[in-house]
């Protein structure tokens, strides 16, 4: 079950995430937040967000990362992945417009923002396997 929250024209990719035994729990297609300025834009001032829809903020290195919900008014989970593509944090239901910071608590290297609730509604938890498909830019 995938749904796209793309425009034309903008990059994407699929996160999907797995158990112990191998087994996939959900998929998204996620928009890319790859330089300076999509990380600070992140899904800022956006109203919606397709039910498997997201986006996967890429940094080139691993460390704690810190987010806030500054003028994002979609309430939101965040899935904290380090460079070994395995869930090291995951901070559920971050409110809207919240600037308290929200730390991956162990170092990362990439982040997904999915909508609020996904996050038990699939069953991710940390220590799930994530694989990238078609992260082009």
């Amino acid at each position: 079950m995938i749904a796209s929250l793309q425009s034309p024209g903008s990059h994407a990719g699929t996160v999907a995430f797995y158990d112990t035994k191998g087994l996939e729990h959900c998929k998204f297609v996620a928009e890319l937040a790859v330089t300076e300025a999509e990380h600070a834009r992140g899904l800022m001032h956006r109203v919606s967000l397709a039910h498997n829809g997201g986006m996967l903020f890429i940094f080139d290195n691993e460390e704690v990362r810190y987010f806030w919900m500054r003028n994002t008014i979609i309430p939101l989970d965040m899935i904290f992945i380090d460079s070994q593509k395995r869930v090291v944090n995951i901070h559920r239901g971050a409110k809207p417009m919240d600037e308290t910071a929200i730390s991956s608590r162990f170092p990362a290297k990439y982040v997904l923002e999915i909508s609020a609730g996904l996050v038990s509604q699939c069953g991710i938890s940390s220590g799930m396997k994530v694989r990238f498909d078609n992260l082009s830019k």
